[in-house]
């Protein structure tokens, strides 16, 4: 079902089968010597539910596909297949095409359905010339996209993939896979040819830092096929556009795991998008994203290198744009909600798990032991408490449940006698007034089990039983504590140690609870002498570990998930279609997570084209007990018209390709350089300070768009720029703009925006800027 033809120039009807009938001579005649000519056709039959249709695929530089009509027997779409491919040596596409058209009314009659031969149409695939009119031999094919390398004289390869195109021989054409298995060539389908959607994307990011360090690192790629191509040195061809990724991170302890996330985020997702070229499934683009996520963790947990402390740990939202999908991933604290500038709010990501204020999460707590909430963080480390059924309750094991200040007991008496004393403690029929009943029942119910297990275990062997203990109460998430369990800093001899050590407790297994956490124990003391450190930093790393945690569900923070697993890192993802129109995708983060949906959209409503303004405004109304708040904000203009940007000429009055704009310039003291069209120092300390200055004018601006004086006003008072001292209407005004006079992040809101409208809060190296387009 494989034809080699030229191009031919003859007509339809009687030529047709003239062409036809030369060909067929030119196929006995030519031999193998014509397998080298001219273009691939491939003939055959399609059956779906019972219904037949037939089928011609043309593979030349580019592919070409064409399906004739459903019918109801085979005979008739073997006709079929007959008539488009003598259609196609007559007169190319569009004569196949007419010919499609056409066997959509085409009734076969009984006579012709008779003489059907499929044999016939088989022979249509012998690599043949058409004599005279048949053009020279053929190229070897090129399949479409970058990234193709050369595997033999026969094939091309995609490397990261592992598809093959054949370019030459009696598969010409085809895209293969190796199966290691058969060690065969199997063929696999085309690949996706990229889309390109008329979708306008842009996007910014807020911080609002109420004490402390800045934690969060935001991640906007504009360009991932770009990205891919410029930084990691591969192709990525095969996307539809736009094509953006996006990622906040925010840390928890300190911004190290924020910052090594948000430098690396790249190096995972895109490597993983170019391991296909085949077309993406929803759920297969949300498996990369976790993928992508799980891959950072990994290495945060080994201490990424020295560049971040295992104990660091960060909440993380990711998400990725190809043509109009959305598709999102997170972990931690975060959330995700599409907000349509016409429609109500659709969440796309509901708030993770990680809330270990709900009554599911704290049941989790309990049952792994070692938790400690106090004052909204999670603890990991043994904390003092006053109070028994608290201490009990958050016990890491049966040991820590009976631990006196004398040590664990050591034969039965003693364990009977700790048992009535703190049995009377913790009994609920003694609820001290205003105490959690709950509390005192989980309390005396784990004090019964404890006291059973270790009675079986001291009954068992009481020398193992003594070892276990020392085993469990080891603080092997620090590197003394390793040491001290193991006697060893080597980490190749830690190993046989461990492994003797394991070996040796194995008697317990079948009478001590705790058994399994034990051997954990010996392993996580093993990994903390493997993982590198540096003298210099060890202490600070090591004293993250007695810091708490905002959320159970996290990214790093390692001495939170192991031994004991206390913090999960289980990512949730989700993926949407994006609407026609203009919409906006909100990522929040930490304390902006918790608003509804119907404030997200009351508060920003008058900034529904400003996504760092809706970012930053969110951030501003967050829970002001929170450290820190961020958020991100994604613009979509999803009209069929194409991007604005295009329209160069705005008015008839200015230059080709310019803007005439006014601007308000908000200095701070964080410039890198003096600004030489600067009239006065900055008066906000950080970039943020700048922003939320800002960010108070842009709100009164656009609730009195109608007022030019409001603009007039606030430039006069409050721009930096020498431009603000301009008489009059002029203030703040920097006449015709054409491209390459200012930064490219200015022209690029400059040119974005619609006449009279105002941009997006703009940072420059000379400030944060509100742009207004005058024509």
């Amino acid at each position: 079902m494989i034809l080699s033809v030229g191009k031919t120039t003859t007509g339809r009807n009687a030529s047709a089968t003239l062409a036809f009938h030369q060909y067929r001579q030119a196929t006995q005649e030519g031999g193998d010597e014509a397998a080298e000519r001219a273009q691939l056709i491939k003939l055959g039959i399609e059956c779906a539910d019972n219904r037949f249709r037939a089928k011609l695929h043309v593979e030349v530089i580019q592919n070409l596909s064409m399906l004739g009509p459903k019918r109801g027997n085979r005979p008739e779409a073997i006709c079929d297949g007959m008539e488009l491919g003598r259609a196609y040596i007559a007169e190319g596409t569009e004569g196949a095409r007419k010919v499609a058209r056409r066997l959509e009314l085409k009734r076969w009659s009984p006579q012709e359905i008779e003489r059907a031969d499929e044999q016939e149409m088989e022979s249509l695939g012998r690599t043949s010339a058409l004599g005279p009119q048949a053009s020279a031999v053929v190229q070897k094919l090129i399949p479409p996209g970058e990234g193709w390398t050369r595997y033999d004289d026969d094939m091309l390869m995609d490397q990261r993939s592992q598809i093959y195109f054949v370019q030459i021989g009696p598969r010409r054409g085809q895209y293969l896979k190796h199966d290691p298995k058969s060690n065969r060539f199997e063929d696999v389908g085309v690949p996706h040819a990229s889309k390109e959607f008329p979708i306008t994307l842009s996007a910014g990011s807020g911080c609002s830092v109420r004490r402390g360090a800045k934690l969060d690192r935001v991640v906007v790629l504009n360009d991932i096929a770009k990205i891919a191509r410029l930084a990691l040195k591969f192709p990525l061809s095969f996307v539809d556009t736009p094509a953006c990724a996006y990622a906040l991170f925010q840390g928890l302890r300190n911004s190290e795991a924020a910052q090594w996330c948000a430098e690396n985020f790249h190096k995972k997702l895109l490597p993983m998008l170019a391991d296909k070229i085949h077309s993406y499934e929803d759920d297969e683009l949300r498996s990369v994203l976790t993928r992508a996520l799980e891959a950072l963790d990994a290495e945060l947990l080994l201490g990424a290198g020295g560049a971040a402390s295992a104990f660091s740990g960060c909440s993380a939202l990711v998400a990725l744009v190809l043509g109009r999908r959305l598709v999102v991933a997170g972990v931690g604290r975060v959330r995700a909600v599409l907000l349509p500038e016409i429609g109500p709010p659709r969440p796309v990501l509901a708030l993770c798990p990680g809330d270990f204020e709900g009554s599911e999460e704290r049941a989790r707590l309990q049952g792994v032991g070692g938790a400690m909430v106090r004052d909204g963080l999670l603890y990991s480390s043994p904390m003092e408490c006053s109070d028994d059924a608290m201490r009990i309750v958050a016990a890491r094991h049966v040991f820590e449940v009976f631990q006196t200040e004398s040590g664990v007991p050591t034969d039965v008496k003693q364990i009977k006698s700790i048992y009535r004393k703190l049995a009377l403690r913790v009994h609920p029929d003694k609820l001290p007034e205003g105490a959690d009943p709950s509390i005192y029942k989980m309390a005396f119910a784990r004090l019964d089990s404890a006291k059973d297990a270790l009675e079986a275990m001291i009954t068992e062997d009481a020398a193992l039983c003594k070892e276990l203990s020392r085993v469990l109460n080891s603080e092997v998430r620090t590197r003394a504590g390793a040491i001290g369990l193991l006697g060893t800093e080597d980490a190749d001899d830690a190993e046989k140690v461990s492994k003797g050590l394991r070996k040796k407790l194995e008697k317990m297994r079948h009478v001590a609870p705790d058994f399994d956490r034990a051997e954990a124990v010996c392993c996580e003391a093993v990994a903390t002498l493997r993982r590198a450190f540096a003298s210099e930093s060890l202490p600070r790393h090591e004293a993250l570990i007695k810091e708490g945690l905002s959320t159970s569900r996290a990214m790093g923070a390692r001495d939170s998930r192991f031994p004991y697993p206390l913090v999960q890192m289980k990512p949730d993802s989700a993926s949407v279609h994006l609407p026609n129109g203009r919409c906006r995708v909100a990522l929040l983060c930490g304390a902006t997570a918790a608003f509804s949906d119907d404030i997200l959209v009351s508060s920003t409503a008058r900034l529904a084209r400003q996504p760092k303004a809706s970012a930053l405004r969110w951030c501003m109304d967050a829970d002001q007990q929170a450290a820190c708040a961020s958020a991100l904000c994604i613009s979509a203009d999803c009209t069929v018209e194409g991007p604005a940007t295009k329209r160069q000429r705005t008015s008839a009055a200015g230059p080709e390709g310019s803007v005439r704009v006014r601007h308000i310039l908000f200095a701070h003291l964080q410039l890198r350089q003096p600004d030489p069209m600067a009239r006065r120092p900055g008066t906000a300390r950080t970039v943020q300070e700048a922003e939320v200055a800002a960010l108070a004018v842009l709100e009164k601006l656009v609730l009195a768009d109608k007022d030019p004086n409001v603009f007039l006003r606030a430039c006069r008072e409050l721009s930096d720029c020498q431009s603000g001292s301009q008489p009059g209407a002029l203030s703040g005004d920097l006449g015709w703009l054409s491209r390459g006079q200012q930064e490219t992040v200015f022209e690029d809101a400059a040119f974005s925006i619609g006449l009279k409208s105002f941009s997006d809060l703009v940072t420059s190296s000379r400030g944060v800027h509100i742009v207004q387009r005058l024509a």
